[in-house]
């Protein structure tokens, strides 16, 4: 299983910020997720809620800290507008792509932002984020023609057939947001690909 910080290592530093970040690879940690926004001037902005003036961390910065020592799984965030989500989708894509990272991917709950992620390049790998029940049939076909790589369920919702029929239909299966090992331990006897938690740690690596 894949050691992926919450929002850099939510539990032990602040959260979304380049301390946080550092303490994921003091933790070894395979990658971290971190949450972006399109403000209103144009920025693409770190913030786990909307940011307000003084939010000042930028994708960019963070794209510099993590290369070559974490993966980074970049949170495309919005509210009520899928017109927005898929500009912000579009326009940290366009980022990505110049950048060329393997290493990094997008993920989202709007299906807006996917979209303009892919139109944007197609080659940065995507992700859809739910925190519900999904009718699985449907989950996986709508996954396989906006072309995802991956699934990114809430805890709540991870199934062994839910990771079992993923799994069949090609995509990566990283849950969020895990802290009890308890429960770490049955996703990763599961079959989970990545545990996305805020106490990195206590996810076995391998």
């Amino acid at each position: 299983m894949r050691r992926i910080g919450h929002r850099g290592a939510k539990g032990h530093a602040p959260e979304n910020t380049i301390a946080g970040f550092q303490k994921a690879i003091d933790l070894g940690c395979d990658g971290v997720e971190t949450d972006v926004w399109l403000t209103e001037d144009g920025r693409l902005v770190i913030s786990h809620d909307p940011p307000g003036p003084d939010a000042s961390l930028g994708l960019d910065e963070v794209l510099d800290f993590c290369r070559g020592k974490l993966e980074l799984n970049v949170e495309l965030k919005c509210v009520a507008s899928e017109k927005r989500a898929r500009q912000t989708g579009a326009r940290v894509t366009e980022m990505l792509a110049t950048r060329a990272d393997p290493d990094v991917y997008v993920s989202s709950f709007w299906w807006g932002a996917l979209e303009g992620s892919r139109s944007a390049g197609p080659a940065v790998r995507r992700a859809f984020l739910f925190s519900d029940s999904p009718e699985r049939r449907a989950l996986l076909e709508s996954a396989r023609a906006a072309g995802l790589w991956a699934l990114h369920p809430n805890r709540t919702y991870v199934t062994p057939e839910l990771v079992r029929d993923a799994h069949g239909a090609g995509f990566v299966v990283n849950a969020w947001t895990v802290n009890e090992p308890r429960e770490i331990a049955q996703f990763d006897k599961w079959g989970v690909d990545g545990i996305m938690s805020d106490y990195p740690e206590r996810v076995p690596r391998g």
